[in-house]
């Protein structure tokens, strides 16, 4: 085998162990295999356009596994904190398996429903802040979101049950309905679910992303609907870029040792 040779093998050998460290290190740290979820639709989106540090349709995101619900850090928990900012908004965003649609769901968690009092909600984690109000089995919360409007959650149909409240960022900015000074928009009171989100249906919350590189898995499977077209445009200059690499001349090392000898 010659130099040449041998020096291709090595460089594919290292690409191959890179790959197989990255997402050896990925499972370790998520728990979960496969250890990231490529996003399909803009329900995470804050606005039609790509914005950075955000879920945009086309966006790799890790998830990692959970092993009781309090491990997920809710919006009214993490705004009563102050902290974390996650994805442009307070609390995590879980990945979980909708019984009612038959797919994995990546929204943000809003709260947890730990139990009852007759038809009222108990929250997991709520000290009564200014900005929530609780009456009977509705769910007020003002000044939510990029959009900055304001919340209702309606778990008339929930009574008895436990679990997460969950709503997509963009799903609230742009669609639900209104009742009064208040937006509908939550999974449960909008059609995409039908119960509340029990803790053994979550695969795991988000954690880091790659964005735009799974907008290629989009294309290959024509679901293209969401993209943003900055997505797609940086895509395609991502490829152009990699088969210009792929078919650019590369310098032999053992041809130019042989040059260097033959000048002497």
């Amino acid at each position: 085998m010659t130099f040449k040779y041998k020096s291709e093998v090595i460089s594919a050998v290292a690409v191959v162990a890179v790959i197989v460290v990255v997402f050896s290190s990925l499972f370790l740290y998520t728990g979960n295999w496969p250890p990231a979820v490529i996003v399909e639709s803009s329900s995470m989106q804050h606005g039609n356009n790509f914005v950075f540090g955000v879920i945009n349709t086309g966006d790799i995101v890790g998830v990692k596994k959970i092993s009781s619900f309090k491990d997920v850090q809710t919006y009214l928990v993490a705004r009563e904190e102050g902290h974390p900012i996650n994805y442009g908004e307070y609390g995590n965003v879980i990945v979980y398996d909708n019984h009612y649609l038959g797919e994995l769901v990546i929204h943000r968690a809003m709260f947890y429903v730990e139990g009852w009092e007759g038809s009222t909600p108990i929250l997991y984690g709520n000290t009564n802040p200014s900005w929530l109000a609780i009456s009977g089995p509705n769910v007020y919360m003002t000044d939510v979101g990029y959009s900055h409007k304001n919340l209702l959650v309606n778990l008339s149909l929930y009574v008895g049950q436990t679990g997460f409240v969950t709503m997509g960022d963009h799903n609230f900015a742009s669609l639900g309905y209104q009742v009064g000074n208040y937006t509908v928009a939550a999974d449960q009171d909008t059609g995409i679910d039908n119960s509340l989100v029990n803790s053994s249906q979550v695969f795991g919350y988000a954690v880091g992303y790659l964005p735009i590189l799974g907008v290629l898995k989009l294309w290959v499977t024509h679901n293209t609907r969401y993209i943003p077209e900055e997505s797609n445009e940086v895509m395609v200059i991502v490829l152009v870029v990699i088969v210009a690499l792929l078919i650019a001349p590369i310098p032999s090392f053992g041809r130019k040792k042989a040059e260097r000898k033959t000048n002497r």
